[in-house]
């Protein structure tokens, strides 16, 4: 079996990290979801729901952070994957700090879907690829947090039913 990119660090922390879509919603946090300031920020994913998409990627009905301003600056090489590798341990560790002294971040709900963004030929046949779009992302308090966790049935149902969520199927006013 061909091992993944992130194994050869030997690490079931950051392997658990990347299996389980957590670096997945980093990325579309840090990088797509536009409204959201993570300048000088580490990202904590504190919840997310996920699925298997139909393109074998995994996709996110929610994906719920809370931001902490960073503490450590890695020192970067040009291995871009060992790069990763420290990032994530400079985050956990500095997001752990913050927690031990009950600091708490700035939290947001980002809805992203997973779309068609070209198709590509691969061995003389048309492959199509996927790629996430932010469609909504909100701050929010730890009582709607709560909301959601006790409702997510609810809310996963209202999502399959329309086919993409919505900040309203949350109780959460765009204009707020």
């Amino acid at each position: 079996m061909m091992e993944k990119w992130y194994e050869r660090f030997h690490d079931e922390g950051f392997n658990h990290y990347n299996e389980t879509g957590e670096a997945a919603a980093v990325h579309i946090v840090r990088d797509l979801a536009l409204d959201v300031d993570t300048t000088g920020k580490w990202i904590d994913v504190i919840a997310m729901n996920t699925f298997k998409h139909s393109s074998g990627r995994m996709g996110f009905n929610w994906i719920i952070v809370e931001l902490f301003p960073r503490i450590t600056n890695p020192q970067y090489t040009d291995d871009v994957e060992y790069n990763k590798y420290i990032c994530w341990h400079a985050a956990h560790d500095d997001i752990a700090l913050h927690r031990k002294k009950n600091h708490h971040g700035e939290k947001f709900i980002i809805l992203c879907k997973l779309y068609m963004e070209k198709e590509i030929y691969l061995f003389g046949e048309e492959v199509p690829t996927y790629d996430y779009k932010v469609i909504a992302s909100h701050k929010i308090q730890q009582k709607k947090i709560n909301y959601i966790e006790q409702n997510a049935d609810s809310i996963i149902a209202q999502i399959r039913k329309k086919r993409k969520p919505t900040l309203s199927m949350f109780h959460i006013s765009e204009n707020t």
